[in-house]
């Protein structure tokens, strides 16, 4: 769970790294902080972001995306650091529990990062992420009836979510349904073709179609995850 957790993250944001400065930052208000960070790189939104902390705008949204710049540095301790502030200074940002989550599982902290993420479905149950992050962490820890609740929850909320389905397809890997894990994948690629997700999906189906016509079966080869 991967890089593909964090790029569902980035997108929802409309956060373009790798820009430079396109425009003078706005701090008169008038225009919405993230459409003044859009088309930034990292460094220059980190800088204009302290800058605002500093002059005493204390506001969770700077909080939060100083988070998401953090993050996108690969400086996961500061980016937990401004998650958390952001959540404790609002209730309107249980979305920061989520990218902890995703942090804490990128480091190999499973129980921290499903931690985080029952956090997040506990303050908001209608968070599609929360839930198909905690089942893949349930399932890792064979807590296979929890797993499936929450995939269940996920499927739910947005029957056509990507994520889910490709974590439902690895739940039938492991539970030697194959032909099941297959007919998941290819969803995945037919629900969003140029996505991350669907490059993986694609491989992971191109390996399958070749171990289920080999009398050997399905050893000796893990999915893409």
């Amino acid at each position: 769970m991967r890089t593909s957790a964090l790029a569902c993250v980035i997108c929802a944001i409309a956060i373009l790294p790798g820009a430079a400065w396109t425009q003078i930052p706005d701090t008169s208000g008038a225009v919405p902080l993230r459409a003044q960070l859009e088309g930034l790189a990292p460094a220059p939104r980190i800088a204009y972001l302290r800058y605002l902390l500093e002059q005493g705008v204390e506001d969770p949204e700077i909080l939060f995306q100083l988070g998401v710049a953090f993050h996108e540095s690969d400086s996961p301790d500061s980016a937990i650091h401004y998650y958390l502030r952001a959540a404790e200074a609002s209730d309107d940002y249980v979305k920061s529990y989520v990218n902890i989550g995703v942090l804490y599982d990128e480091q190999g902290k499973s129980a921290q990062a499903l931690e985080m993420f029952e956090k997040a479905i506990k303050a908001d149950p209608d968070d599609l992420l929360a839930y198909a992050h905690a089942a893949f962490i349930r399932f890792l820890f064979k807590d296979y009836t929890t797993a499936w609740e929450y995939l269940s929850r996920a499927l739910e909320i947005d029957p056509d979510d990507p994520q889910s389905h490709f974590y439902l397809a690895i739940f039938f890997w492991e539970s030697m349904m194959h032909r099941e894990a297959l007919i998941e994948w290819e969803r995945v690629v037919a629900l969003e073709p140029a996505g991350f997700l669907a490059r993986k999906a694609r491989e992971n189906i191109v390996r399958l179609q070749k171990t289920l016509n080999t009398p050997a079966g399905t050893g000796g080869w893990k999915p893409e995850r």
